[in-house]
């Protein structure tokens, strides 16, 4: 079977290096950010992966971090500042540098030690605002070795089409006052003005040169009523395929936002394109 490891309990050839979770803290512009590592079968040290969580991040996706666990990824989840008990407030921006922090964490010489991380294999894949945050991150060419995104939610294009558009507006109003709630720190008003200011610069299609220096893959749902492709992945795909071909993948599955009923081939296609990337890794050495 192709997957098996997806779905096998690991055999544990060396008792001392079993698989584990480990509560991490990771500091953040001087914040505590909570997360979990869950760390792969063996001495290692082991691919590693940041699974960011979407907006406000009631699904955390941790059937994944289990599975690629399984297939012998350490797989850090995390809580923005402002989010579920991390401390500080919730912006998007934080979220942003949140994810850079949790790079610089993963990267660092002491965690790498201590959790058997194999510090040039490290990717980050996000759902959802998770989906953003990692598409805006490598826009920003962080040093690692791929990037992943799920129904990625494209704050800079809705935030610009909110300012002249009532619908988008009211649309916008709904969700942030829906998603709040578990949040600290700000306002459903503060939120939309910031991704109102910063439309044009988190725009997908707007970064989308910076990203095709990246191996990438995004994945869109046909039945996403949050996540609408015509707005959060067609044009993005369109303009990454004038810059990138050969880094670049691209998914459409038929389900909803959260894959609710395609958990199963969500995780194989992510799992199939991931170990392309640590056997490209290979090959060049």
């Amino acid at each position: 079977m192709r997957f098996e490891k997806l779905y096998a309990d690991p055999i544990i050839e060396d008792p001392g290096f079993p698989p584990e979770s480990m509560a991490v803290v990771i500091n953040s512009s001087g914040k505590n950010l909570y997360g979990v590592l869950y760390t792969a079968a063996g001495m290692g040290p082991h691919p590693s992966m940041i699974l960011l969580h979407g907006f406000p991040g009631t699904e955390r996706n941790l059937d994944m971090a289990h599975a690629f666990r399984r297939a012998g990824w350490n797989t850090l989840v995390f809580h923005y500042r402002g989010s579920w008990g991390s401390e500080g407030c919730f912006s998007f921006q934080n979220v942003l540098d949140d994810v850079k922090a949790a790079i610089e964490f993963v990267k660092s010489e002491e965690p790498a030690r201590k959790y058997r991380i194999d510090r040039d294999n490290i990717v980050l894949v996000g759902h959802s605002m998770g989906g953003f945050a990692a598409l805006l991150t490598a826009a920003d060419d962080m040093d690692i070795k791929a990037y992943a995104a799920i129904a990625p939610f494209d704050f800079g294009a809705i935030g610009e089409n909110s300012e002249g558009d009532d619908k988008a507006l009211r649309f916008l109003q709904g969700m942030f006052k829906e998603c709040i709630v578990p949040l600290k720190g700000n306002t459903v008003e503060e939120l939309i003005n910031e991704a109102m200011a910063n439309g044009n610069k988190w725009s997908f299609i707007n970064n989308a040169e910076k990203l095709a220096k990246h191996k990438l893959l995004l994945i869109a749902a046909k039945r996403d009523n949050l996540s609408i492709p015509e707005l959060h992945y067609y044009p993005l795909v369109n303009k990454m395929l004038k810059y990138n071909t050969e880094n670049f993948e691209y998914k459409m599955i038929d389900s909803d936002h959260s894959f609710q009923d395609k958990r199963i081939l969500l995780t194989e296609i992510i799992e199939d394109w991931l170990e392309k990337q640590v056997q490209q890794k290979s090959n060049i050495k």
